[in-house]
């Protein structure tokens, strides 16, 4: 089984996200993997669950880690756009769904080995490769990329899934492209009704 988590650490645990990740990891069963994906993002196709399937299926890969294509991210080679273009700076989900479908036609299931230190957008790892590796970081920076080193000392390999695309928040400013911001209520962090 692949399980998705959406892990968040608020600042009262003081926000520790490594430690989040390593107690859902140690929920799942031997064989299982586990999806992790920050917050403010989401998939963009219908497909995505089918394609981590069938990637971790293939054989030969040495696959120790897996993140995705994204809009916006610290490491440049798992951007689809540059990073000041007027596409990374678009933030209507339809042009990020359509992207997302364009994506897995043209690209399917091929991986790109990862030569930077990947950003954890999304990041899918094995109940076996997090217990080799001595689980995750304790802490909130720099966890995605501490354990993409350990994978990689452990010998095996990080890759970039080029056919799943994640739309990423990521600090967008409201205003952007006409967007503009809710006036919600501080008190509730509800939008207006």
């Amino acid at each position: 089984m692949i399980y998705t988590h959406v892990p968040y650490s608020p600042a009262t645990c003081p926000m520790n996200l490594g430690l989040a990740y390593n107690l859902f990891m140690q929920q799942l069963e031997e064989d299982d993997w586990a999806c992790f994906l920050d917050h403010d993002a989401m998939f963009t196709t219908d497909t995505w669950y089918k394609q981590l399937e069938e990637i971790i299926a293939l054989p030969d890969t040495k696959l120790g880690l897996l993140t995705a294509i994204t809009n916006r991210v610290g490491n440049d080679e798992q951007l689809i756009f540059t990073k000041d273009s007027p596409e990374a700076k678009n933030h209507d989900i339809y042009f990020h769904r359509k992207i997302g479908k364009d994506m897995h036609i043209a690209e399917g299931n091929s991986l790109r080995v990862a030569r930077k230190i990947i950003g954890g957008v999304m990041m899918l790892i094995s109940k076996k490769m997090w217990r080799q590796v001595g689980g995750f970081k304790e802490g909130f920076l720099g966890v995605d990329g501490d354990m993409d080193e350990k994978v990689r000392k452990a010998g095996y390999v990080t890759y970039i899934a080029d056919g799943i695309y994640v739309y990423h928040w990521y600090r967008a400013a409201p205003e952007e492209n006409g967007l503009k911001p809710y006036k919600y209520d501080k008190s509730t962090y509800l939008p207006p009704v």
